[in-house]
């Protein structure tokens, strides 16, 4: 049995053609279409961001703290996930030095208009990287070195305050004042305390402000054509449709229409992203015109006027003691581009006396966040807050008062996050 399938094993063998024998040369490849070819689809190749090798220097008397791996001109030393904090610590006048402390901490401090409030620890770590061990005023003692190397790294998660785990938040502080306001802050400081020799000796202490700003890295999208809803149509897969219904108070009269936003199917962006967007209306004519036309007064006659927005926005949620709170807020606005053809009877023309004839009007366009607004906070959920991010359709009726139809809001749940498709940091 096992010699028979030797023997198979070694005819096949002997059949399968010399490697030497192929004489032509290898295919050429470019990334680049020749003549006649075109590009179906293309993946850009991702931009590597090096680690930053400069410092970051704070001085206060005689105490100079130096933050390696900085940005340079840096206001605020930055650090991203797991990231390893490291510097030097320099005394002018050690004499009386006994001891050299650092502590890197971080709190959440949650708080509703009802006056519930809660702070959560989100790092403690203590460490003494000097101590002098002979007693003070002993001819012995050594004095406290002029340059202290320190290391320290920030952990991937914290516990809240019944013991749950979540993944450490970044930094940000977000004050709305108000019946029904809030506060959200997340802090995070490096302390230097420097313990002097003495009874009648001060201790002197420098707390340095930082940036916790874990990195995530946006998804790929298609780069769009001059034509958005072409790409629509000819890569479904690539685009997310949500659709909705306009609906109608007198339905017989006026028949709902239905709206669609087309946005890229990752739904992950980077702030620095822009968000392209397509959307359509599709409908009776008799109603796609009460949508978009105001009706004619002798101040104002017919015109096209459609209060359709694409807006970002950020909703940041707050839970205290069981009591919930939120504050919505607008990033950006979009910005939208009518696609023809437009809708080809008159406003002012008699209606139809039967609905069956539909028609679409398009738009098309792009938002972009605007990081100001998020000071570079990207959305993030955790313990009792949750910072969360949406693109808004909005449609409205010129005139929502004397319109069939009412007004109607479609939020699409995305994520943004902080590096761009095209970049990625070594670190």
């Amino acid at each position: 049995m096992f010699a028979s399938d030797l023997v198979t094993l070694t005819t096949l063998t002997k059949q399968l053609p010399s490697y030497d024998s192929v004489s032509s040369p290898l295919p050429l490849y470019s990334p680049d279409p020749a003549r006649g070819e075109q590009s179906i689809q293309l993946s850009p190749r991702a931009r590597s961001v090096g680690r930053p090798t400069g410092s970051y220097v704070h001085q206060a008397g005689n105490v100079t703290v130096l933050l390696l791996d900085q940005e340079e001109g840096a206001t605020t030393p930055v650090y991203g996930r797991q990231s390893v904090l490291s510097g030097i610590v320099s005394i002018s006048s050690r004499e009386v030095v006994s001891e050299v402390r650092i502590k890197l901490s971080g709190h959440m401090d949650l708080v509703l208009s009802g006056g519930a409030s809660q702070s959560t620890t989100l790092v403690k770590e203590a460490y003494t990287i000097w101590k002098c061990t002979s007693e003070v005023g002993n001819a012995t003692s050594v004095a406290c070195p002029s340059e202290l190397p320190f290391t320290c790294v920030f952990p991937s998660k914290f516990k809240d305050h019944i013991g749950r785990e979540a993944p450490l938040p970044p930094s940000m502080h977000a004050m709305y004042p108000g019946a029904s306001g809030l506060v959200a802050s997340c802090v995070y400081t490096l302390t230097i305390r420097i313990v002097k020799a003495g009874f009648w000796k001060q201790d002197k202490k420098l707390t340095i402000p930082l940036n916790y700003h874990p990195r995530t890295r946006a998804q790929t999208c298609p780069n769009p054509s001059p034509d958005l809803f072409s790409d629509v149509k000819v890569s479904p897969e690539e685009w997310h449709q949500t659709m909705s219904v306009i609906k109608s108070r007198k339905p017989t009269v006026t028949p709902p229409v239905q709206c669609h936003l087309f946005i890229p199917s990752v739904r992950v962006f980077a702030l620095s992203d822009n968000i392209h967007f397509h959307v359509q209306l599709t409908g009776p004519l008799t109603s796609l015109r009460q949508l978009v036309y105001s009706k004619p007064s002798k101040r104002s006659p017919d015109k096209f006027a459609p209060k359709i927005r694409v807006y970002l926005l950020r909703q940041i949620t707050v839970e205290v003691c069981g009591q919930k709170g939120w504050k919505n807020l607008t990033l950006a606005e979009g910005t939208l581009r009518p696609k023809p053809p437009p809708i080809t009877a008159v406003p002012n023309s008699p209606a139809p006396s039967h609905h069956s004839k539909e028609d679409s009007l398009d738009w098309e366009g792009e938002v972009r966040c605007d990081e100001t607004e998020t000071r570079g906070c990207p959305g993030f959920i955790t313990s009792d807050l949750t910072v969360k991010d949406f693109i808004v359709l909005s449609i409205s009726p010129p005139d929502a008062t004397k319109s069939d139809l009412s007004p109607t809001q479609v939020p699409v749940p995305i994520k943004l996050v902080t590096e761009s498709a095209e970049t990625w940091r070594d670190d």
